[in-house]
Parts: structure tokens; sequence; C-alpha cells
């Protein structure tokens, strides 16, 4: 239900609206009006999931910055009221068939290709078994009605440079490309052998394949980036088990990619885009334009080359007590993490000024939560580490400094570093993976397992640390770095610092100091 846009929605109404948000986000019963989201169990992104579905609800614009800046309830419901007609416009369905605008996302991507120029993918893969039940006939109809749901999957790069333009045929499927093997135990490397082949701009920018034969099949999408994102794989899994259960199901979203760079282009462009490239100006000013110093040699860094992998693990037990600590310091875990790591590579890179890139989905947009294509953003946040004493001083510091650009997200960071003049200057980037679209994917009613693909050969950050949720409780992920600048007892001893600092920070006090 959304009230008349004739007048502004009520408070008690909006109240009603929030809670039932707050309750859907954090899996919890009734708050009170002075509950503090984070304190309750709120993170950066079941924030977000709560400002899209507010802002679904009520058809206002919600800041991203919203329950950042009000985490208590009734201070959240008093500046929405207070705020209902301010804010950027809403994104506008258009026609989805011929030429659109770039994306900012594929526009700085576009950038870096042209910065890099050869020796490296820019693709993602993604996979999962399939249960023994699924109906090979069934699955192969529902793939190709894909594109009719996600329009981004079938799309065309026109040309590169300033002047690209992507442009699309609502009517072209999607084929599902079998692979047989003659061995059932060779059915993953035979996904990340199907998955490897470089994705041309000119050429079909999505992949789908079935690898295998009974008993054991892989469904696999290889794309290029330009199209696709980690969330989008989930919404990909979840229609494509719509369309298995229903050939006649209709429902597409309301909005395709193609709405949102148009509404990019009129919206952040001109003023508003120097008023956020001005934020990010500042925040760079001063800082060496080959990113972080790294041990050993310095030198001028190619942007791109071969890479590495060294697995990290954080248990259950320390990442639960992680959690708990963050939210005792009205931090999410992500930012809990992000401080640590900015201590490890101080440490690690002997300075006290520290740059560190990080992920985030940017689908702030109301309706984009449904929509596949390039939208996970990412932006950059400098620590002081001077002055941080103690743990909850560092934690303090550094939440506020990743705050303080929730908002001015909207900018991809590649575009911000080229039009700042320094492409190369977040040369380390930690994320933490969190990705609901991916939370017990079925098909056919069966739980789907993941299956991992071989990552890419090469790298452009010199360091780049991934975490996501594991089976259990605890986080895993991998720690990739460039071979090419980077040993590995060096990289090594970065692990070990941010790992033992997690250990540590995991039972110690926000009054606990840090130095060494």
């Amino acid at each position: 239900m959304v009230e008349s846009s004739s007048a502004a929605p009520s408070e008690r109404w909006l109240a009603t609206v929030v809670r039932r948000a707050w309750e859907h986000s954090l899996k919890a019963g009734f708050f009170a009006d002075g509950d503090d989201f984070f304190a309750c169990g709120g993170d950066s992104l079941t924030a977000l999931a709560v400002v899209s579905e507010v802002a679904m609800a009520t058809g206002l614009d919600v800041p991203a910055m919203w329950l950042y800046e009000n985490p208590r309830l009734d201070d959240a419901v008093r500046t929405l009221a207070a705020a209902a007609d301010c804010g950027l416009a809403r994104i506008v369905p258009q026609e989805r068939e011929g030429e659109h605008p770039l994306s900012f996302q594929q526009e700085g991507l576009l950038r870096v290709m042209d910065h890099i120029c050869v020796g490296h993918r820019y693709q993602v893969a993604y996979a999962v078994d399939l249960p023994d039940g699924i109906d090979e006939g069934r699955l192969v109809a529902a793939a190709t009605r894909l594109a009719g749901r996600h329009p981004a999957l079938t799309s065309r790069i026109s040309c590169r440079g300033v002047l690209a333009r992507q442009k699309t045929a609502v009517t072209a499927g999607l084929e599902l490309e079998r692979v047989r093997i003659s061995h059932p135990n060779d059915v993953a490397a035979a996904t990340s052998w199907w998955a490897a082949p470089t994705i041309e701009l000119d050429g079909s920018l999505a992949r789908l394949g079935l690898i295998g034969a009974q008993p054991r099949r892989v469904l696999a999408l290889s794309a290029h980036q330009m199209v696709m994102d980690p969330w989008s794989w989930g919404l990909i899994l979840r229609d494509l088990a719509v369309l298995y259960d229903n050939p006649d199901a209709e429902g597409a979203s309301a909005l395709a990619y193609s709405d949102y760079a148009r509404w990019q282009r009129q919206h952040l462009s001109g003023a508003a885009h120097k008023h956020h490239l001005g934020y990010w100006r500042r925040a760079a000013d001063g800082y060496p334009p080959g990113g972080v110093p790294l041990p050993g040699p310095q030198g001028e860094a190619p942007p791109a080359g071969p890479a590495a992998r060294l697995a990290l693990e954080v248990p259950a037990q320390d990442a639960r007590a992680l959690h708990a600590a963050g939210q005792a310091m009205s931090a999410s875990l992500f930012e809990m993490l992000l401080a640590l790591f900015h201590l490890a590579v101080g440490r690690w890179a002997g300075t006290r000024d520290v740059l560190v890139a990080s992920a985030t989905a940017s689908r702030t947009r109301p309706g984009t939560e449904d929509v596949a294509g390039f939208f996970v953003n990412g932006r950059f946040t400098r620590s002081d580490l001077t002055g941080a004493r103690t743990l909850g001083e560092l934690t303090e510091h550094v939440r506020d400094r990743w705050r303080a650009g929730d908002a001015h997200r909207e900018l991809h960071l590649e575009k911000v570093l080229f039009d700042l003049g320094v492409p190369d200057v977040a040369n380390v980037k930690f994320s933490l993976n969190a990705i609901p679209t991916l939370t017990a994917p079925t098909l056919g009613g069966e739980r789907l397992s993941p299956v991992p693909v071989a990552g890419a050969p090469s790298a452009r950050r010199h360091v780049s640390v991934g975490l996501s949720p594991a089976a259990g409780g605890g986080l895993t992920g991998a720690l990739t770095y460039r071979t090419d600048l980077l040993f590995p007892t060096q990289v090594r001893t970065l692990a070990e610092e941010f790992l033992t600092l997690c250990r540590s920070a995991a039972t110690a006090p926000s009054s606990a100091r840090i130095a060494r």
C-alpha cells in the first residue's frame, strides 16, 4: 500500500512502514522508538535492504545515508517525514529495445580496459550443481526466456571510448550451450575450462552452459563485467527457477539496466557530478598516485599483472565475536573488519596514511534490486592511523570515513579515479561479499550448490582481500596479489597480521590499546 501522492505521508504511517522494514531486514520482532538499528544487529547490507523496502513502500526517495545518520527508529521516521519531498528523482521505465547510454560503471570499466590495453580478462563466471531430477528440456526453455526479464544479458557494446553505446534487442534469447565430458569427476575442471575464453565487447556478452551429463551436471554462466555482477547471478537463478516451474510466467522487472544508465546520465551529471567528484578529490588529495607504498623495491608498476591467491579464514567464533564487538561500537561487521584491515595494511606497509578501495552493491535506487546488470560499485576509504590509540578509536575513525562516502557512492570508483587523474591510486582493496540473492537458491524445489570456477590469472589491484559468509557462521575468502610486485612471504605477512588482529579484536574491549 502506498499513500496518495497528493499529500505527504503521515508520520504514524511511516513509522509502521519503517518498523516492518526493520523486522524483515533484521529478522526480529517489535522495535521500540528508541532502538538503534546497528545496535540491534544491522549492518551496511541490511541498511540497504531497509532503504530499498521503505522507498518501494512509500514512493519516496530515501537517501543512502538515512539510517547511518538516524539509527534510532524515532529519529529515522521523523527525518523521513521531514524530507518526504526531497532527494533524487526516481528511475522511470523507458523503451528497452534500441541504443542506450552506458552507465558510469560501464564507462569506468571501458577506461580501465583502455588503460590496461591487453593481457587481462574482464568477465565473471558462476556455476551450480544441478539436482538429479532436473528436466533438461524445461531448463533450456527457461534459459531462452531469461533475456526477456533481463535484457542486459543480450546487449552489445557498439563502439569504445566516450561515445560508446549499448544496444539491446529484447527479442533475443540466451542459448544454453551443452558441454559433454567423459567422466563425472571432470565436471569442475570442465566448467572452469568452459568459462575461461575471453569475452569480447563486440560479441555476445553473456553465455550460459550446461556441463556434463547424468549423474552430474553443472549450470554455468560466463559474462562480461559490462552486464553482470554477483547480485545479478542470484537474480538469474531465481528467475530461472520461476520460468522452469511455470513456462508461461510473466512478471519481468519494471525496470531494465538501460533505465538505470539513463537515470545516472540525467541526474548525476553537470553540477551533481561536480559536487560528488569534489568530495572524492578532497579525500584523495596528496595521496601517492601509485597507491599504498608496498614493501620492497619501489618503482612504477604496470596497471595489471599476473595474480595468485592465498586462502583466508576467520573462524565462526571470531566472526560472531567481531560482529558483537562492532555492535557495541555502533559499527557493522564490515566496518569492523575494514578498520582492522586498514591497521594491518598500515603496519605492513609502514605508513599511517592508508587508502583502501571496497566494493559496494550500489543498488540504492528503488526497483534496481530486481534488475540484472553491472551495478556493483566501489569507493575508497582513507584513514589517518596516527591518532587511533585504542580499538574503539580505530573503529570509529574508519567507520566515520566509510560512512562519509555514502552520500557520494553513486559515482563509480573507476570513473572517479580517472576523472581525478589518479587511475592507480586505489591499489589495495577489501570487500565483504554478503549477497542476499544467493541465499539458498533452488531449482525445481531442490537446493542448488555452488561450484567454484577458477579465477582470472591476472589482477589490477596489487592486493585485494575478499571475504564471504560461510556455513557455520565463519568467513572464508582469499587474498589475491600481484606476483610481479610481491613475494609470497610478503603476502603471508600481511595475511597473518590481519588475521591476528581479527583474533585479538574478537575478545578485546573498545578501550584496548592497539599500538605496538
